[in-house]
């Protein structure tokens, strides 16, 4: 399907369910997944490396931080934003383990800004100049341009007087066919370049949401649907989990770091007390390299975590969080291809674990800013599949539509 129309599915899927929330304390943004998405051992390895730069921070001279990006199209979760007055729309990655919004410059004549959503300045008339240079550099490319400042919608909210990133150049092939235009980082002020305040801290500011919080539901419904998820603000749903919420203190804020009691493969145990990162930016679930290196033992993986299947089941992942054992079943963090089968627990060089859409898309999760702590729940199932099936049936009326208008 051409972006165009994935652009169109993703922003009128946003108005029917803001219509349907229009009298909700809940906002709500859908969550979509790019076409391509498929975990293989090769794209498995790939995030791999570029979740070792984004955590292993190196800086320029200028001192503007280093992350390594690649294949997006394989991991990443996107919605609609809108910036400027009228609003110009934007998808953008929600990405809880950044904190900068940044989105394409008109004046970007990069290959990778020509085939996305660029801002025209001139076209806003609520656009303000800031001018401050910036520049993010990765491992196979960068971007740069200035700050800006405008207001920004999304899920039926406008942020006054947001401070941005409009790029004008990006360099590599990094972005040349991601589905999304830019990236909304949802980590804590101490993460962003440049001392910008953070999109969710001007909204809790300015009196947006009613309570300092945001979570999300995430699904991974394979290549049959583009459906994702949902990124709630204001709150959580318990229709969207089972039971209640187990919270846990964030231990640094800065990224969405907290503390597991312990960590299993079955009835191995494999850690105790260790620090671990909700990072919606991230697809896989990354170890230490000890415990990598003992889960690996169990399957017989090599070094990328590659081993021969077998005939027998396999264990269940166990994360347990101030006294709740939450599973991931062996089906989500192995990958089968033919008569191999990968790893999608991967280790990078860090001492913490980093919990990606492997775990995320399991377990429901609440950020709240406020008290700085996480809520963790079993996503409900049966709802997540019923939005799926809804979102199917929405985007074939939309196709018919289209094809209509067409003939």
């Amino acid at each position: 399907m051409p972006r165009f129309q994935i652009k169109s599915l993703v922003f009128l899927a946003g108005l029917i369910v803001l219509v349907g929330e229009a009298n909700s304390t809940l906002r709500r943004i859908p969550i979509q997944k790019s076409p391509n998405f498929k975990r293989s051992h090769k794209n498995i390895v790939a995030e791999r490396d570029f979740v070792q730069q984004k955590y292993n921070r190196q800086y320029t001279a200028n001192g503007y931080p280093m992350e390594h990006l690649s294949n997006y199209d394989n991991f990443q979760y996107y919605g609609n934003i809108s910036i400027g007055t009228p609003g110009q729309d934007f998808l953008v990655q929600f990405d809880t383990g950044s904190s900068n919004l940044w989105v394409p410059g008109s004046s970007c004549i990069s290959t990778a800004c020509q085939d996305h959503q660029v801002f025209y300045k001139n076209k806003s008339s609520t656009y303000v100049a800031n001018g401050t240079a910036f520049s993010i550099t990765y491992g196979t490319g960068s971007v740069s341009g200035y700050l800006s400042v405008d207001c920004v919608g999304f899920a039926g909210l406008t942020i006054q007087s947001q401070t941005f990133g409009e790029v004008t150049t990006e360099q590599g092939t990094n972005f040349v066919d991601a589905y999304f235009d830019g990236i909304l980082g949802m980590g804590f002020p101490s993460l962003a370049v440049d001392g910008v305040t953070p999109t969710f801290q001007n909204m809790m500011q300015q009196g947006l949401v009613q309570s300092p919080v945001f979570s999300f539901f995430l699904r991974d419904n394979g290549s049959v649907t583009f459906y994702g998820g949902e990124l709630i603000l204001g709150g959580s749903d318990p229709s969207l989990y089972s039971g209640s919420l187990t919270y846990v203190n964030v231990v640094q804020a800065a990224y969405w770091k907290f503390q597991t009691d312990y960590i299993k493969v079955g009835s191995t145990s494999i850690s105790t007390f260790a620090q671990a990162i909700a990072d919606t930016g991230t697809s896989l679930i990354i170890a230490p390299q000890a415990q990598y290196d003992q889960i690996s033992q169990l399957f017989n993986a090599n070094s990328e975590g590659l081993f021969e299947c077998s005939s027998t089941s396999y264990p269940d992942l166990i994360i347990n969080i101030n006294g709740v054992d939450f599973k991931i079943p062996a089906k989500y963090y192995i990958i089968e291809e033919e008569d191999f089968c990968s790893l999608a627990i991967q280790s990078i060089n860090q001492d913490f674990w980093i919990m990606g859409d492997v775990f995320l898309g399991r377990i429901y999760t609440e950020f709240d800013v406020g008290n700085q702590r996480l809520g963790f729940a079993p996503v409900n199932s049966a709802v997540g599949l019923r939005k799926a099936v809804l979102w199917r049936i929405f985007t074939l009326l939309l196709a018919c539509g289209m094809w209509k208008l067409k003939n």
